[in-house]
């Protein structure tokens, strides 16, 4: 996972394929090493994501959260059907605002 500089001066970080408590410490541990350095805003790049579960969603929030108390903003972008389930059954696809495709179709909740 590297990040990238967008022309809107937002870092782009690409996640995936899985964002699950398997995963958690590695991604929380490298999310923060980027949080520290960022000047900005953070955007997510969530189309690669395959497995995604609560502990994806705390890894979400505490980001959003961080950026909040920044005062930048957070972007979830292009989120798959899997991530979007997961907002949507845990009430927060509203709260984290994802930026979904119009073609994105939706998985049911589990």
């Amino acid at each position: 996972m590297s990040e990238t500089q967008d022309s809107s001066a937002a870092t782009v970080w690409p996640m995936g394929p899985e964002l699950t408590i398997a995963q958690a410490s590695e991604v929380h541990q490298k999310l923060l090493e980027l949080l520290a350095e960022l000047q900005g805003d953070l955007s997510l790049q969530l189309a690669a994501i395959t497995e995604f579960d609560s502990a994806g969603i705390q890894l979400l929030l505490s980001a959003r959260r961080t950026m909040q108390q920044r005062g930048a903003r957070l972007q979830l972008l292009e989120p798959s059907a899997v991530v979007l389930a997961g907002l949507h059954c845990y009430g927060l696809d509203a709260q984290l605002e994802p930026q979904a495709t119009a073609s994105e179709e939706q998985a049911p909740c589990p």
